[in-house]
């Protein structure tokens, strides 16, 4: 009688786990291998409770024996007993457990939490695609973050077959437009007919984590320079390397985002509160400014104010292309312009990764041909695009 009872229990119990097609789907995984996906292996779900086909384990290691209804698995000294039929579990110690084995499509289910835990196992339940992966592993796997990147595809291409889902094409891509190839590095001409009377290297823009090479550099080849530094944001200059560049002999300068709309009286309280910020890093303030688009685009009233105030005015006249290009290329179309002027040159320079190799090729050109360079001072004559020499 007891044993009818048992049976009836169970098939009452194995109504829910019965999946059908428009439930959710669940797959299942041994390390890193993805099992195939049908009503015969899918997991079932009961009270909380996963189980699994008893074969997902034979992959581990586990081995399985029936004899009398009875089905045990065994790994590592452990054993387990089921009896679906009857409705219980007990170990080699004989103790019982309270999650028993169904027998569902001709095949026993078990549980896969006891069983992971008896056999020193792992398991874990991933979500990928909008449906759940159980995964169940010996610790030889990759992890479960790995396994869904390598896997993502694969197992959405086994739920869309499974659901009857044809796999969508992709959209056509445009073609990749072919990149045009770069014109050769200029050769630098060593016995130029002309050459620059004196080159001031300037630093333009906010220093960064290349500036320390530049100073290194710079020191290496024995040439000062001047850096422009950004007044809208005095607070994000670094203090140590202007520090440096002041210790070190540079000419620490002040560059304006400014235009012909902008307020003289708003100009000079921005270089004010910036030169307070200088004073404040390296003990001393600066005279020295510069436009970010050229002086010429102030006008006279506004030039006329900050000269009132002491300031002189100083532009770049060549771009070296540092911040753009390669240095060796920045470096050969900078010395092909040094070769085309006698006048008195400001070389514009950055803080970019090609910036120090640029300027180190610069000025080995420089003591090649006999160029003089130095910094940027107070008492140098201004060059500008405004000609304001001021």
């Amino acid at each position: 009688m007891k044993r009818w009872v048992g049976m009836l229990l169970c098939a009452a119990l194995l109504l829910p786990l019965l999946p059908a097609q428009a439930r959710a789907v669940t797959l299942t995984a041994v390390n890193d291998t993805l099992l195939p996906l049908n009503e015969g292996t899918m997991p079932a779900r009961l009270g909380g409770e996963m189980y699994v086909p008893y074969g997902v384990f034979s992959s581990l290691g586990v081995s399985s024996s029936s004899e009398e209804g009875v089905l045990s698995l065994s790994s590592n000294g452990q054993t387990l007993s089921f009896s679906p039929a009857e409705g219980y579990v007990y170990d080699q110690n004989l103790n019982s457990y309270s999650t028993p084995a169904y027998n569902r499509n001709g095949t026993v289910y078990v549980p896969v939490k006891l069983c992971c835990g008896v056999f020193g196992l792992g398991y874990s339940t991933l979500n990928v695609a909008g449906e759940t992966v159980l995964r169940v592993t010996d610790g030889s796997a990759q992890s479960d973050a790995g396994f869904v990147s390598s896997k993502g595809g694969e197992i959405e291409n086994v739920i869309n077959t499974y659901k009857g889902i044809s796999p969508q094409r992709p959209p056509e891509q445009p073609p990749v437009p072919e990149k045009p190839e770069e014109p050769p590095i200029p050769e630098v001409e060593e016995q130029p007919t002309q050459k620059p009377s004196y080159v001031y290297l300037a630093f333009y823009g906010m220093p960064t984590g290349y500036t320390g090479g530049i100073l290194d550099a710079l020191k290496q080849t024995g040439r000062s320079a001047t850096f422009f530094l950004p007044v809208e944001e005095p607070a994000g200059w670094p203090d140590d390397t202007v520090r440096r560049m002041v210790a070190e002999g540079h000419t620490a300068a002040l560059l304006l985002d400014a235009d012909a709309k902008s307020d003289p009286t708003a100009l000079i309280a921005s270089l004010t509160a910036a030169n307070e910020r200088l004073r404040l890093l390296t003990g001393a303030c600066t005279r020295i400014i510069s436009c970010q688009d050229g002086c010429d685009r102030l006008t006279a009233v506004q030039r006329d104010r900050l000269t009132e105030a002491g300031y002189r005015l100083w532009d770049s006249t060549m771009d070296s292309g540092d911040a753009e290009q390669s240095a060796e290329r920045a470096y050969a179309t900078t010395a092909q312009q040094f070769a085309e002027t006698s006048a008195v040159v400001v070389a514009a320079l950055h803080h970019g990764s090609a910036s120090a190799q640029t300027a180190t090729l610069l000025s080995s050109y420089m003591s090649r041909q006999g160029i003089p360079s130095a910094r940027i001072t107070l008492s140098a004559v201004p060059v500008n695009r405004a000609a304001d020499t001021r």
